[in-house]
């Protein structure tokens, strides 16, 4: 009678508390280097690695002379726990920056953080004792995907797993410089005809939306098309054009005089300025006081 041998299982992986102390010595070449380095004793380096190889049974060093090498088994086993080991630290970093740091790091546009949020930040900082870590982008920035924190948006939701705060509702009204409306007046249909249009998104056409609301088409001479507010305004200011502008954040180009509306009558843009938020419980509390903060802030714009 014939009988299958069953493979025998492969051993069990050595505890991974070994790996500091046999990394740091193949990379240092010395026990004694290694426990400067890990703030432990040379013995401790010795015994942690003799049972790490006795856990192996395999030599991972051998000494020639007074040097301190690699073994085969040696190089074959650091190939993988110094990748290992790197691996572990660089996802602890991300951990202890997501559930463990005081930081809020936040994206918004530049127009946003240039205009609004740098110019009164030491302020927040100084009465919450949050730090802010301000990235900017033109682009909805997807907070599962990196290691955000928070968005300022301007849009509509909803955001798949973020939580959505409104900061402020939303008004458009159209600007242009006041030597732009001089040489372009605008009082009738036909004189459409000779302006300049100013995107300043490129996914979302806001002048259709005013031609929805005006219930008829806008036939421009020519149409100038940016990826940015922050570019668009400037664009804007140089007298290149008219552009839809987003209150209250504008605000302050109209009251400078660089800017001006082209009547008094403001358009629902139907968004919303919202802070978006990765759902975490540890950081809630801290979210909540920048809502209140950025609440504040564009109702006094």
């Amino acid at each position: 009678m014939a009988y299958n041998k069953q493979p025998s299982a492969p051993p069990q992986a050595p505890p991974i508390q070994y790996l500091p102390a046999f990394v740091a010595a193949a990379q240092l070449g010395s026990f004694r280097a290694a426990a400067q380095q890990l703030n432990v004793t040379p013995s401790a380096i010795s015994q942690q690695i003799k049972s790490l190889e006795q856990r192996i049974g395999l030599s991972l060093f051998s000494r020639q002379g007074k040097e301190l090498q690699l073994s085969q088994a040696g190089e074959e086993f650091f190939s993988f726990a110094a990748h290992s080991l790197g691996h572990y630290q660089q996802g602890w970093q991300g951990f202890a920056e997501q559930f463990l740091s005081p930081q809020i790091r936040i994206s918004m546009t530049d127009y946003v953080a240039n205009r609004i949020i740098i110019p009164r930040l030491a302020d927040f900082m100084e009465h919450s004792g949050i730090p802010l870590e301000i990235h900017t982008s033109s682009r909805n920035q997807n907070l599962q995907a990196n290691t955000l924190d928070a968005a300022i948006r301007f849009g509509t939701p909803p955001w798949p797993e973020h939580h959505a705060r409104v900061i402020s509702d939303a008004q458009v009204a159209m600007v242009a410089s006041p030597e732009y409306w001089r040489q372009h007046p605008l009082t009738c249909r036909q004189h459409w005809q000779h302006q300049t249009l100013i995107h300043a998104r490129r996914v979302t056409n806001d002048w259709q939306r005013l031609e929805q609301s005006q219930g008829y088409t806008i036939t421009a001479r020519q149409q100038l098309m940016f990826d940015s507010y922050e570019t668009a305004i400037e664009a804007a200011k140089a007298g290149l054009g008219i552009m839809l502008a987003s209150f209250p954040t504008s605000n302050q180009e109209l009251r400078s005089g660089v800017l001006q509306a082209h009547s008094e009558k403001r358009f629902s843009s139907g968004e919303h300025f919202y802070l978006i938020t990765k759902p975490n419980d540890h950081k809630e509390k801290r979210y909540q006081q920048l809502f209140s903060w950025l609440s504040a802030v564009f109702a006094e714009l």
